[in-house]
């Protein structure tokens, strides 16, 4: 595995890559970076909408590990979120290997529904917000891949569907308030 930060590229030198944090949104293509390790004005916005909405579902997911009266329930809950942001946002970074790290895919797999080990209980989600839970996990998961790939294309589809998934466990949640209140 690649150490963070580093990239090999085609004549198979290792070249420093700078992480999506420092890289700055060119306004116009123009500005982009002239060397060839400058990512285009496309592959930057893309990156930057996957980190936008990776950072709003891990909001939505904290809020989700805030209501759980179980602590256990809760901290499983948050580390989804941490992983969330990590994979949507640091581990999609062109020049990286694409792969999660095992701690990273084991906070994003589909046992997030089931909480903590040894609780007797599981978290308390609403109707219709594990679907969008499991989603969002898988989503996010599957960011870091697509540096290997087509970025402008696969991430944009990920993230539209990140996006989608938050939307659709918060309208769960809301819809199930409106129908215990009315």
């Amino acid at each position: 595995m690649r150490a963070r930060g580093r990239a090999r590229c085609d004549a198979g030198r290792t070249v420093a890559v700078r992480p999506l944090f420092q890289l700055p949104l060119p306004s116009s293509p123009d500005q982009a970076e002239p060397d060839d390790q400058a990512l285009d004005a496309d592959q930057l916005a893309v990156l930057h909408r996957a980190r936008d909405t990776g950072e709003a579902a891990a909001v939505w997911v904290r809020a989700l590990a805030g209501r759980q009266a179980n602590e256990p329930h809760a901290l499983v809950l948050e580390h989804a979120a941490e992983a969330i942001e990590r994979a949507s946002h640091q581990e999609a970074v062109p020049g990286g290997d694409g792969e999660l790290t095992e701690e990273l895919r084991y906070s994003l797999a589909a046992g997030v529904l089931l909480g903590a080990t040894r609780t007797a209980t599981l978290p308390g989600l609403a109707p219709g917000e594990r679907i969008p839970l499991v989603a969002v996990c898988a989503l996010a998961a599957a960011m870091p891949g697509c540096v290997l790939g087509d970025l402008p294309r696969e991430l944009t589809l990920l993230a539209d569907e990140l996006h989608a998934a938050t939307t659709a466990g918060r309208t769960a949640r809301a819809a199930t308030n409106e129908a215990t209140a009315g």
